[in-house]
């Protein structure tokens, strides 16, 4: 009775830690999976942008033909082609930059590694965290003495966090292997355990 005691916490929290993982690994996919659904809505917005300037792009066309037939009305055609110019350039802008961030992000999804989802998690959770700390930075005037002390705790604060970063991501190479090692040994043990009986 007392040799079977040992054996069965070391399956528990084995077990555990599996199911842990296993959590880890739904939540990871369930934020990978929202994430691309973000970035299909940025395209769709890409391509409403892009009608956009079309449709302006034929509304500049139609005032310049109106402002051709025209002639004595020269000055208020010409006041409205201006107008139209300028929205013109402005959805064109706006298209573009959308554009550019289409290629961005098909570009991301591409280099993405989809089948690793600790990196997706990764990136979310340093892309939200500057987003974060520049939002705080905004809210600091920037002739405060606290800007100055502000940078430099982040400053810190980074390093520490690259720092433990990396000793969690050494600990965990080196914990895993011994833990499946240790929980192997544990099965065979109890195998052969039961076999004697």
């Amino acid at each position: 009775m007392s040799e079977e005691t040992p054996s069965q916490p070391d399956d528990t929290v084995s077990r555990a830690a599996l199911n842990n993982l296993q959590e880890q690994l739904k939540a990871t996919r369930m934020e990978r999976d929202r994430q691309i659904f973000e970035k299909s809505e940025i395209v769709a917005k890409a391509n409403a942008y892009a009608k956009e300037r079309d449709d302006l792009r034929d509304s500049l066309a139609a005032m310049t033909a109106e402002r051709d037939r025209l002639a004595a009305e020269k000055a208020e055609a010409s006041a409205r082609a201006t107008q139209a110019s300028t929205q013109f350039e402005a959805a064109s802008r706006r298209a573009d930059e959308a554009a550019a961030e289409v290629v961005r992000l098909r570009q991301a999804i591409a280099t993405a590694p989809s089948s690793d989802p600790a990196v997706v998690l990764w990136n979310l959770i340093e892309e939200k965290t500057k987003q974060g700390v520049g939002w705080v930075r905004g809210k600091i005037p920037a002739d405060s003495p606290a800007l100055p002390w502000f940078d430099k705790t982040v400053d810190v604060v980074t390093q520490i966090g690259c720092i433990a970063v990396k000793a969690a991501d050494a600990f965990i190479r080196w914990a895993v292997p011994k833990a499946i090692e240790l929980f192997n040994k544990g099965k065979a043990e109890l195998e052969a355990r039961m076999e004697k009986k």
